[in-house]
């Protein structure tokens, strides 16, 4: 996402997720207590952000690539005099297991590749029998021509993907958060009045695509929140940066949020957003919080990429969270290594993307079974 863009003295926009690859990379490991190893089903992907579970069993996986031979520069970011370099291709990928277990690439899709991490394919959601995907992070000093596929919502046609809405474009005309241009289109989630849904990680709002139409409607803008004891030269509050969107019985939608540098654990939460855009919040306490979806039990559940050190992130600390309705967590799974989505089957069997803030090659979707019926762990808050 540009969700961890993690340079305290710059942090542009929505504070980027992929880049805790790079940080991974120079922390010591801990050991932390892993509470279930969970069963493969796929295996060698490149930073996977999204998984779905179709009624037949079906599991599409929408994973981030490795950039690509094209390349653009970027502007200097604030407190720089250097432009960065970005490597795009279409090395992301929709990659679709079927219930025997057999995997194939559907669909590659643009992948970018700058100072930190690749960045490229979202989310999946389904809506009247169509599969659509959130792809992508825009990057000043690209064009829609470079990249008519990315910052983008598109439905997959078979082996091909049309475009339905360019959130870039929606920014670019808006800025809703009077931050400066900037879109991540990530979470994705059908709504009960036929809309796609769709959390901008990097402009901070949550949005409604027609999908017959393309058109784009703004929901709710999610302010910065305060962050707390901010050490010298560190910004006072830190940007949202909404991540799943999930909806219950009530007609509402739940966001979560992140959300951006210092990733202070129990930062993050979850906010209910009414039909007429109000917010109040709806689970507080969270840390790092990459996705929400809605159980067949009827309780939400939230992937809680990991705690955030001194040292930066430290592996294995993500989580699965249960909440119950009036916001109580419990959490389920522990032990996780950077979880970034999770999507359940009708026998609420859970599917989670781990490694998707680790190195390339080296991402998992894993199969839990039961989850939903699984007693709460000791440690729960």
């Amino acid at each position: 996402m540009h969700l961890l863009r993690t340079r305290p003295n710059l942090l542009p926009r929505g504070t980027g997720l992929l880049a805790l690859t790079a940080l991974l990379s120079g922390c010591s490991l801990l050991s932390p207590p892993v509470s279930h190893q969970g069963t493969v089903v796929a295996q060698g992907l490149n930073s996977p952000q999204g998984v779905y579970v179709g009624s037949d069993g079906t599991v599409w996986i929408a994973d981030s690539g490795t950039g690509g031979p094209g390349t653009f520069t970027t502007p200097p970011d604030p407190g720089s005099t250097e432009p960065t370099t970005v490597h795009y291709g279409n090395t992301a990928r929709i990659v679709r297991v079927d219930p025997g277990g057999t995997s194939a690439t559907v669909v590659t899709l643009p992948s970018l590749a700058g100072a930190e991490e690749a960045e490229g394919a979202s989310r999946v959601a389904e809506l009247g029998g169509k599969l659509y995907v959130t792809s992508g992070a825009w990057s000043a000093g690209a064009s829609i021509a470079q990249l008519p596929n990315t910052a983008a919502l598109l439905r997959l046609d078979g082996s091909s993907v049309t475009r339905v809405a360019n959130t870039w474009t929606y920014e670019e005309a808006n800025d809703p958060d009077k931050q400066g241009g900037d879109s991540h289109a990530y979470g994705l989630a059908a709504g009960p009045d036929g809309n796609l849904w769709i959390t901008d990680a990097a402009a901070n709002d949550l949005l409604r695509a027609n999908p017959a139409t393309g058109a784009l409607t703004l929901v709710t803008v999610f302010d910065n929140l305060p962050v707390a004891n901010p050490g010298p030269g560190m910004p006072p509050s830190a940007q949202p940066v909404p991540t799943g969107v999930a909806f219950l019985n009530d007609g509402a939608a739940y966001v979560s949020l992140l959300p951006g540098f210092p990733f202070t654990p129990g930062s993050s939460k979850v906010v209910r957003v009414a039909s007429d855009g109000s917010k109040t919040d709806y689970a507080t306490g969270l840390s790092m919080t990459t996705d929400l979806k809605a159980g067949p039990d009827g309780n939400l559940y939230a992937a809680e990429l990991g705690q955030f050190g001194e040292q930066g992130p430290v592996a294995g600390t993500g989580s699965i969270v249960r909440i119950r309705a009036g916001g109580i967590k419990e959490t389920v799974l522990a032990g996780l290594n950077t979880p970034t989505s999770l999507a359940f089957n009708r026998r609420g069997d859970a599917f989670i993307t781990v490694g998707g803030a680790a190195a390339p090659g080296t991402g998992q979707v894993l199969r839990w079974d039961a989850l939903t019926s699984k007693a709460a762990l000791p440690s729960s808050p």
